[in-house]
């Protein structure tokens, strides 16, 4: 699928009917009271019977923004799949979606910019979505090696709006596609795309050549949505969560 086709769009409360029309393994979720507010978890971990080398597996759900973009914060969530451990639950590949940005100041030397995420809004960031390897992202890798696709920006990405958010996953390619939708969901507005696969270039202000190659997947239906370096005092919440598998084209 090109970056300037617009996606097939299944409204949330068609997709079980979807599933089913087209013999599609799925399960949904209960509302995900991240809340991303104090009290509420930091993240939600699914189990799902893991997928055949030959399927993709795929998350389904709207997001209602509320306030989590506090000016000034730079919050964002990730949605990852098919990650290959159970007790570390964030692992595989997937979304990180939020206020992201390209640089930022060395804690050591205030004056110096640090290289972050290619593609994003110049520092102090904004709205924006990348393709994202959470198994190689431990916590000290740089984010050349796990950013798996060039940052796009998605100035509507906003408070107070509901959004749907759809990200596939298989062997070889990862693909995530955001709509914002309006207060009844009947009206869908596309914003974009984004997708990494082992031969597509990357086009990253970093390196050059292809993107990186898209590690040996593990088999395990593992999936999860997480907030991260958002303000405690904050809400948002996700509905109408739907895990779903099926054959890869």
């Amino acid at each position: 699928m090109g970056q300037t086709d617009i996606p097939l769009f299944v409204p949330s409360d068609e997709l079980p009917d979807y599933f089913n029309n087209n013999a599609l393994g799925w399960q949904r979720q209960a509302k995900l009271e991240l809340g991303f507010g104090q009290g509420n978890d930091a993240y939600r971990l699914w189990s799902y019977p893991a997928p055949a080398n030959d399927e993709t597996m795929g998350i389904f759900f709207e997001w209602h923004t509320e306030d989590y973009f506090k000016p000034g914060s730079s919050p964002h969530v990730a949605i990852g799949l098919r990650g290959p451990v159970v007790d570390d639950p964030h692992r595989g590949r997937g979304l990180a979606i939020g206020i992201l940005s390209s640089h930022m100041p060395d804690p050591q030397n205030p004056e110096k910019m640090l290289e972050l995420f290619s593609g994003c809004p110049p520092y102090p960031g904004g709205p924006a979505f990348f393709i994202e390897d959470f198994t190689i992202n431990e916590g000290t890798a740089p984010a050349v090696e796990w950013q798996f696709s060039p940052g796009r920006h998605l100035p509507e990405l906003r408070n107070n709006r509901c959004y749907r958010v759809d990200v596939h996953v298989s062997k070889d390619q990862v693909w995530a596609g955001v709509w914002m939708l309006s207060d009844n969901s009947n009206e869908v507005k596309f914003l974009g795309q984004n997708s990494c696969s082992g031969d597509m270039p990357a086009s990253r202000a970093s390196s050059e050549g292809p993107c990186p190659e898209l590690p040996e997947d593990r088999g395990v239906g593992n999936a999860f949505i997480g907030t991260g370096f958002s303000d405690p005092k904050t809400r948002s919440w996700i509905d109408r969560i739907h895990i779903a598998h099926w054959k890869s084209r």
